[in-house]
Parts: C-alpha cells; structure tokens; sequence
C-alpha cells in the first residue's frame, strides 16, 4: 500500500507540473525600440549589410577566443550570412532572409545544426527626414512544453536588456558610420 501511494503521490506531482505550465503563457514577446539621428536609408543600410551585424554580435574573441567567421560572397539583402565556429560557442550561422528596403530587415541565428535556433526582425520607421525609429522584434510560439513555457518569463526579460543592449550599439555604430 505504502508503494501505491508513493506512485500516486509521484504521478500527481507530475501533472500538477504540466497543470501549472499551462497557467504561463505559451508564446515569447520581445519589441525594444530606439530613435537614431540618421535617415532611414542610412540606418537601414547599415544593418542590410552582413558584415556590420557580424561587428555587433556578442559572440566574439571575447566569449571565445578561438572563434572564427567568414561571410558570404553576397554581403549585403536576403541570404547575406555569416558563418561562425568556436571551440566553446560550437558552429553556425546568422542569415538574412527577409529584406524590405527601408522598411523591415529578418535575421535567422542558427547553432550546432539548428540545435539553436532564433530569428528576429528589425523594422526601420522614418521620424521626419533625419531620424529613425529602430524596433527591434523577436517572437515564438512554445508550444505546450513545460519547462519552455516556466522559462518565458525570464528569457524574456534577459532577452529584453540584451535587445536594449544591441539597440545602443547599432546607434553608436551608425551615429560614426
């Protein structure tokens, strides 16, 4: 008796696991915007071109320093890549596959055969004739899984300041470009 009621006692912890997941929600939202005292077309420029997203990236010398990149031959619009390889980041690639001149730029980010993978979108909105509005999106849907959706709320806010972070330096780098 006391075997049955440990199983019981084990199964009802299972689903209280699932049942309170549910209670979170099930998609990832993340729009952080920026204003950059350029026009649009040069802010927009700026970011269509693979090598300068290549210069932002955290992934660099610093985080592993046995990283390695090299791009494309097409460095700038759709499929514009750059491929990356790191004894401690692993392989991968950051492509552009969407591209909307002056007006939307989408990335994909995938890692160790897509054993990471993250796509995000950048929309360029003209504020008058010398400023942009730089948003920077990122959506996902997670599905029914438990322990993505417990996550949410924390990737959420660490992706949010890491956004904010990205924001900064793509003004600084456009504001000197």
């Amino acid at each position: 008796m006391k075997l049955f009621k440990i199983f019981i006692s084990f199964w009802l912890l299972i689903a209280a696991f699932f049942g309170v997941s549910l209670l979170f929600p099930r998609e990832f939202k993340v729009d952080r915007s920026i204003i950059i005292d350029k026009p649009v077309y040069e802010t927009f420029a700026y970011l269509n071109n693979i090598q300068n997203i290549a210069k932002l990236s955290p992934w660099d010398k610093k985080i592993d320093s046995t990283m390695s990149w090299f791009f494309s031959q097409n460095i700038s619009g759709k499929n514009a890549s750059y491929y990356f390889k790191g004894n401690l980041l692993g392989r991968g690639y950051l492509k552009i596959v969407d591209c909307v001149p002056n007006e939307k730029l989408e990335t994909i980010l995938k890692i160790n055969n897509g054993e990471l993978t993250s796509g995000s979108t950048f929309y360029f909105e003209a504020i008058g004739p010398d400023k942009t509005k730089l948003s920077w999106r990122d959506y996902k849907d997670v599905g029914y899984n438990p322990f993505h959706r417990y996550q949410i709320p924390s990737k959420t806010a660490q992706t949010e300041l890491q956004f904010d972070e990205g924001l900064v330096k793509i003004k600084i780098a456009v504001m000197s470009n």
